[in-house]
């Protein structure tokens, strides 16, 4: 069969060659374009639920950049995202503006952050306000982590509308865009209502949804699945605050 369809096929080239034919060409399929979508503050009892939820029907995956002390109830939380196909980046411990502090100071924010990541969080973070400078970089890259910032902010901290937060990420967004959005920071009805309309219309356009790179985590022999059965309950007493960390209430409202 092997030698009749070698045999045909040099035939028909032969034929098309002599009659001066192309033969028709195949066309490769477009290449998709990317989009990361990627939610701060959270998580929140509120809004994280509902978000998540709506992620999970869509079958979309997205990046979770998280604070820390928001976790001590919730020692589970990045592993759950994990499982759900999302990733996780640390936000620091207490959304603070981490070009106002020292190296130690900033060292503390990401590491007890990572800490309670556990095996779950990506090695990225994400600083508060998108503050950053020299110095907080050494020290992120230092502890294995990769700054990830945005290229797209529809601003829905600063406001509660749907409508615009949907126009601005569709007239804004291109291929590999990092859109900024939250879970957290106060009500977030209009970023959910917003999401909902975002996903089918980028999908529409040609756009498939992806995690960041530098915040996934790979399976390692099934290492977090096992993790996940037994992973640490809920204490009674909020999880204690780092020493040396300068703790402040994340503001509201607040960007990235």
């Amino acid at each position: 069969m092997r030698k009749w369809t070698a045999f045909w096929g040099a035939t028909v080239a032969a034929i098309s060659a002599t009659l001066g034919v192309q033969p028709p060409t195949v066309a490769a399929a477009p290449k998709p374009k990317i989009v990361y979508l990627t939610f701060d503050d959270g998580p929140n009892a509120v809004n994280s639920p509902r978000l998540l939820r709506l992620l999970a029907r869509e079958h979309v995956p997205a990046t979770f950049f998280v604070v820390g002390q928001y976790l001590g109830g919730n020692r589970d939380y990045a592993t759950h995202l994990w499982l759900s196909g999302h990733a996780v980046g640390n936000h620091t411990w207490s959304h603070a503006d981490l070009t106002h502090l020292s190296a130690d100071q900033v060292r503390h924010q990401l590491v007890w952050t990572q800490r309670l990541l556990g095996q779950a969080g990506g090695q990225c973070m994400r600083p508060p306000y998108g503050a950053i400078n020299s110095g907080v970089s050494a020290v992120s890259r230092g502890l294995g982590l990769t700054p990830v910032l945005w290229t797209v902010d529809p601003q829905d901290w600063a406001h509660q509308n749907a409508l615009y937060i949907t126009s601005h990420v569709l007239t804004h967004v291109r291929n590999r865009s990092i859109v900024l959005l939250h879970d957290g920071g106060g009500s977030r009805s209009a970023t959910i209502a917003a999401v909902r309309v975002i996903i089918p219309q980028l999908r529409s356009l040609g756009y498939e949804f992806r995690t960041v790179p530098a915040c996934r985590v790979e399976p390692l022999s099934g290492s977090l699945r096992k993790a996940a059965k037994s992973v640490d309950k809920p204490r009674d007493k909020p999880e204690p605050t780092p020493s040396g960390v300068v703790v402040q209430p994340t503001p509201s409202p607040s960007t990235g």
